[in-house]
């Protein structure tokens, strides 16, 4: 298995032969929560939570979300049951870039087979396909789990600046809702957000993705808030067939941390 999207049928027939994550969060009045509650209540048989507050994520980070360090992945991802040799399928409940975002962590340190199920819980659920509760009991299977550095698929903050200064070439995108872009984005950013290439249902529509992604090149450098949506954007691209661009992981959190960097607002 190696697509990067997997549907309700091929995930119940293939259910007791992969590792299964969902990597749902909770929105909370103060923004997201781990989803570990929302776990509980209701997952696809079989499933693990995948945290990605504290676990697929640096908790010591100045920025939420940040990319974790190879030895800490690692060992997060052991405990779900993550191994070489059992390909991984992640799902949410909350649209899809959660559940990239681990998909995305996943495969760019070297797992062989990630994918996530196209429309998540909900149309699992509106297929007429189970779901249980409460937290798995039994530990998960473990296995040797060969994972490497990322090669050159992040951008830092520097090459951020001389980009959005047009003093380097390269596409600045932002993945995040319209409306959220013009209250304030990068300079010289564009907008291809991430919720707008995806069908009522949740799946992720690639005829769509294909014709507005075209334009990206392989200079281009997404962002978002925290590098949530820009990880739904690049598996978009990525199911697509298009190149994938590199990730601003530190996004606007990062850039807003220092008023002297300037937003600009509108379109």
């Amino acid at each position: 298995m190696t697509t990067p999207l997997v549907s309700p049928a091929w995930l119940r027939e293939h259910r007791d032969d992969i590792v299964l994550l969902d990597a749902s969060i909770d929105r909370t009045q103060g923004g997201f929560a781990p989803g570990s509650d929302a776990f509980a209540e209701a997952h696809i048989p079989g499933a693990r939570f995948a945290d990605l507050f504290t676990g697929f994520s640096d908790p010591a980070a100045a920025h939420p979300f940040s990319l974790p360090s190879l030895a800490h992945l690692r060992e997060t991802a052991q405990s779900a049951g993550v191994r070489d040799n059992a390909p991984v399928v992640v799902y949410d409940r909350n649209g899809g870039a959660w559940a990239a975002r681990v998909w995305w962590l996943l495969t760019i340190h070297g797992h062989p087979s990630v994918s996530v199920l196209d429309g998540g819980l909900a149309l699992w659920i509106a297929s007429g396909l189970p779901v249980e509760s409460g937290h798995p009991s039994a530990p998960a299977a473990t296995g040797t789990l060969t994972l490497h550095e990322p090669g050159p698929v992040t951008a830092d903050l520097s090459e951020v600046l001389v980009t959005s200064r047009q003093e380097y070439p390269g596409q600045l995108v932002c993945a995040l809702r319209r409306e959220v872009y013009e209250a304030g984005h990068i300079p010289g950013s564009g907008s291809l957000p991430y919720a707008e290439l995806l069908r009522a249902d949740g799946t992720i529509d690639l005829d769509a993705t294909r014709e507005r992604g075209a334009a990206l090149g392989s200079d281009a450098i997404v962002y978002c808030g925290g590098g949530i949506n820009a990880a739904g954007l690049i598996l978009a691209l990525d199911a697509a067939g298009l190149p994938r661009p590199r990730l601003y992981d530190g996004s606007l959190t990062q850039w807003r941390a220092d008023p002297s960097r300037p937003l600009s607002m509108g379109r």
